[in-house]
C-alpha cells in the first residue's frame, strides 16, 4: 500500500512527526512517501491512502483538508493528524470538512477542540520518542559543557522555541531576571530566531542562540545533554514535541500546569507552574489561540525548587524521565 504524508516545508516539529510517521509505515511493510510544502497531483493519484500532518487552521491548512476531502470522495484513505493551539475560528465556514475529513488528534487537549468545532475526531495518537536515539546525550553534553566554559556549580536550564508570541518569551525573560538575582548559579540556554532576542538583551545569565529551525539533530541532543533543566515556557502547544525530546534525553522539566503538557508529562518527571490566567488572541490565522498564563515570581521561585530537588536526585530524575 503506497501512503503519501503531507506536511509543511517550514515547520521543524511538523517534519519531525512526518519523518517519524514514514518510518513506522516503512516497518509495517508500507510504501510512504513525503511531501513539503504542498502536494503533487502526480502523487496523489499513485497512493492508496494520505495522512495530512499540519495544525488545523482555515486559513493556511485548507488546501490539505480539501485534499483529505477529495481522496475520500474517490474511495481512498485519508486522515488529517491534527494539532491545534486554542480554538478553530470560524468553524462553519466549511460544511465539507465536518461530513468528509477524519481527525486523529495528537493530544486530548487538541480533541477536545476540534469536537467543540463539530469536527469528526476518530482517535488521539500520541507523538513518540525514540528513545534509544537519545541515551547517550548526557555523555555528549558533559562534553559539551566542558567547551562551553560552564564549570560544575553551574545550573543550566534550557528552552528551545520558536519567536511566536504564544511561547512567552516576554514572560520567560521576566523569570530569567527573578532567577538572576535569587540564584547566580543558575544559566539559562535560549534557542530561538531573531524576534526573541530582544526580551533577552539584558539578561546576562542568558546565551542566546539564534539558530531554532538550523541546528542539526546531534547539535540539538548535545544541547538537551547540556541542560540539569527543560524548561517549556510556552503559553499554549498544541503537542509540546521539545518535552518529550528533553524526557528522552533524561532531563525533568519545567512548564506550565495545562494540557497538552500535563497529558505528556508525569508528576514524577515535571515541575508544574499554576495558570493564574488565560486569554485569547488572533493573528492572520483560523486559529483562536489560548494562552495559558502564569506567574514570573512563582515560575521563578518553582525552578528554584526543581533545581535543589534535580540536584539531590539527579540519576533517579535521568531514568524516570526516560
Amino acid at each position: 500500500m503506497r501512503v503519501g504524508i503531507f506536511t509543511s516545508n517550514r515547520a521543524v516539529s511538523l517534519q519531525k512527526v512526518a519523518l517519524d510517521l514514514a518510518s513506522v509505515l516503512t516497518e509495517m511493510g508500507l510504501e510512504p512517501t513525503i511531501e513539503y510544502g504542498g502536494y503533487n497531483l502526480k502523487t496523489v493519484l499513485k497512493i492508496d491512502g494520505g495522512i495530512v500532518v499540519m495544525p488545523v487552521d482555515l486559513v493556511h491548512c485548507i488546501q490539505y483538508m480539501y485534499l483529505c476531502y477529495r481522496l475520500k470522495t474517490i474511495g481512498k484513505k485519508a486522515i488529517f493528524y491534527g494539532t491545534i493551539e486554542g480554538y478553530v475560528r470560524n468553524p462553519q465556514l466549511y460544511e465539507w470538512i465536518r461530513d468528509y475529513v477524519d481527525f486523529v488528534a495528537n493530544s486530548k487537549y487538541t480533541a477536545e477542540k476540534l469536537k467543540m468545532a463539530g469536527y469528526n475526531v476518530v482517535d488521539i495518537v500520541y507523538h513518540g520518542i525514540e528513545t534509544e536515539l537519545y541515551r547517550d546525550a548526557p555523555i555528549l553534553g558533559q562534553r559539551a559543557r566542558e567547551k562551553l566554559g560552564f564549570t560544575k556549580d553551574k545550573f543550566i536550564v534550557g528552552y528551545i522555541a520558536s519567536d511566536h508570541r504564544r511561547k512567552g518569551h516576554d514572560l520567560a525573560s521576566q523569570v530569567v531576571k527573578i532567577a538572576r538575582k535569587k540564584d547566580s548559579s543558575i544559566k539559562f540556554i535560549i534557542v530561538s530566531r531573531d524576534g526573541a532576542a530582544r526580551y533577552y538583551r539584558d539578561c546576562d545569565n542568558v546565551i542566546f542562540l539564534n539558530k531554532f529551525g538550523e541546528l542539526s539533530e546531534a547539535a540539538i541532543k548535545n544541547l538537551y545533554g547540556v541542560m540539569d533543566l527543560y524548561s517549556q515556557f510556552s503559553l499554549i502547544e498544541g503537542f509540546g514535541l521539545p518535552v518529550l525530546e528533553a524526557l528522552a534525553c533524561g532531563r525533568p522539566v519545567i512548564h506550565g500546569d495545562y494540557n497538552p503538557l500535563s497529558e505528556i508529562t508525569s508528576k514524577d518527571t515535571s515541575f508544574r507552574v499554576p495558570i493564574r490566567g488565560k486569554k485569547l488572541y488572533t493573528e492572520n490565522t483560523g486559529i483562536i489561540y489560548e494562552l495559558h498564563l502564569y506567574s514570573p515570581e512563582e515560575y521563578a521561585d518553582i525552578l528554584l525548587q526543581a533545581k535543589e530537588e534535580v540536584l539531590k536526585n539527579k540519576r533517579d530524575y535521568e531514568e524516570l524521565a526516560r
